[in-house]
């Protein structure tokens, strides 16, 4: 069997995300080593925010700038001038103790105002004349809820339904971790300076930053060389093909991969799961389900192999050479039998398995349940994360770096935490998704992104590059489903046929 080398791409700063504190503490000492001042590199992301907002709204003529009080806010200023000395129309409004701004940010402020304009007070303003509004008023060190009157400018802006491009970080939106502080921008489009933060790619943080751009003004080698990243973010298109496939092979040569799931009047997951795998590449996929379901399940598809009979469980489970189990699997008698021999062969043989769906909710309802160390991929969505931990779905959600780290270390195992920008952790590393769409967001995803991984299991991959590379495929084959045909209807099996392109290496 194949053995697959690292298929990740040469890193750069677009591939790593930090900690907003890293970056604040960071920024000056590479600014020094870079031979500029603090005060350049405002200039420069003004002028790096003015760049997008001239190539993203070419048609714009009156644009809001909010200034607030730190260096988002001198930032602001710098945009405002560079869009006013351009021929655009700009009202500039100011949240800050002017005596208590930073002398970078009130250089640029003394700037604005030399050009002869002034600054106006928000609540006078009807924000749905504007063709766009650049939001510089709250920066990275957020932690708390957002107070008034900035919660009510935030609201006011979003209200209007005008374009946003947010500067650094869309105002209100935890830096670290992507949750919302109370309220936040809803920008279409995000202009991050310096570091990636990691909050800007994952959750609700991914919705709110829109499209993301980034720009390291210039002093991004010696951050670099200066600061860790505390993970990775990649696009799938940006990682390396897999090696083709040897000339003088066979179907085992490519793996035996069970599938174990389809309980009484499920028959749908698990034939998805087991289609998915079989167009990933896995030599030999075969099905364990309910006896009620055989005939659906192996229905359009022969490639299918099917097992029901409970004596066929072990043996099968000696033939294969990865297992999925969980799609469709239901929480009885027979599901909880199915979970508890699979989990004990896997514990006594070392075989690598997916665990998804009701796998997982069984596995949070019976302690006794132990699942077998460094040989387990768990790919729960919010809602099964929040039962596995014992917490809420919010919980969750607010901090899905913390969370997908626990129950990494929890259960050693290899954990994807699905949703908008999907977390996998191994062993104290972070990979973040760049890819998917809302169309996703549809019953069966879940149970293809199961056979995406089994398949890569199945032909030799290694836990945490089958995370990783299964998730950015899938993620990116919903991407390529919707460019041709559309986010609504989108169906889970529409992957198929881009999955099988994608998994080919040109």
């Amino acid at each position: 069997m194949k053995t697959y080398v690292n298929i990740f791409p040469q890193e750069s700063l677009t591939h790593k995300i930090y900690k907003a504190e890293q970056v604040r503490k960071v920024e000056p000492v590479a600014a020094k080593q870079a031979g500029v001042t603090m005060y350049t590199l405002m200039e420069r992301a003004g002028q790096a925010v003015f760049n997008v907002l001239r190539e993203q709204y070419a048609d714009a003529k009156t644009v809001l700038v909010l200034a607030g009080k730190g260096n988002n806010g001198g930032d602001a200023y710098v945009v405002a001038r560079l869009a006013l000395t351009q021929g655009l129309h700009v009202t500039l409004c100011e949240f800050a103790d002017i005596e208590r701004l930073s002398d970078d940010a009130k250089t640029a402020r003394e700037k604005w105002l030399a050009t002869g304009e002034t600054v106006r007070n928000w609540q006078d303003l009807n924000f749905a004349v504007f063709d766009l509004c650049v939001d510089g008023l709250l920066g990275t060190g957020i932690s708390g809820e957002v107070q008034s009157p900035l919660s009510d400018v935030i609201q006011k802006t979003n209200n209007a339904q005008i374009p946003i491009l947010s500067i650094d970080i869309p105002s209100g939106l935890h830096a670290d971790t992507g949750s919302v502080c109370g309220v936040a921008m809803e920008a279409e489009h995000t202009v991050t300076f310096v570091g990636i933060k990691s909050g800007l790619v994952t959750g609700i943080g991914k919705q709110c930053t829109g499209k993301l751009h980034f720009h390291d003004l210039g002093v991004g080698n010696e951050f670099q060389r200066l600061a860790d990243s505390i993970g990775r973010v990649f696009d799938f298109r940006q990682l390396r093909p897999i090696p083709k496939r040897d000339i003088y092979s066979h179907k085992g040569s490519y793996g035996k991969l069970l599938c174990i799931g389809g309980n009484q009047g499920m028959p749908g997951s698990i034939r998805l799961t087991g289609e998915a795998a079989l167009r990933c590449g896995a030599g030999l996929v075969k099905v364990f389900c309910h006896p009620d379901n055989v005939a659906m399940v192996s229905n359009g598809r022969p490639e299918l192999m099917l097992e029901h009979e409970e004596e066929q469980l072990v043996e099968a489970l000696n033939w294969c050479t990865a297992i999925v189990i969980g799609p469709g699997l239901g929480k009885d008698a027979w599901a909880i039998d199915k979970l508890k021999v699979v989990l004990n062969h896997a514990l006594e043989k070392h075989k690598h398995l997916v665990m998804d769906a009701d796998a997982l909710n069984l596995f949070s309802q019976d302690p006794k349940l132990v699942m077998p160390k460094h040989m387990a991929i768990v790919t729960p969505h919010p809602a099964e994360a929040a039962r596995i931990l014992k917490t809420s779905v919010n919980e969750i959600e607010n901090n899905r770096y913390h969370n997908v780290r626990e129950l990494a270390n929890r259960f050693d195992c290899v954990a994807l935490l699905k949703g908008s920008g999907s977390v996998v952790a191994s062993q104290g590393n972070l990979w973040v998704c760049k890819n998917g769409n809302p169309g996703m967001a549809t019953a069966g995803m879940g149970d293809v992104l199961s056979g995406v991984l089994g398949a890569l299991l199945a032909q030799g991959m290694g836990l945490r590059l089958t995370a990783v590379y299964g998730m950015c495929l899938h993620s990116y084959a919903g991407d390529l489903a919707s460019k041709e045909h559309g986010e609504r209807g989108m169906l889970a099996s529409d992957l198929f046929p881009y999955l099988r392109k994608l998994i080919n290496p040109e």
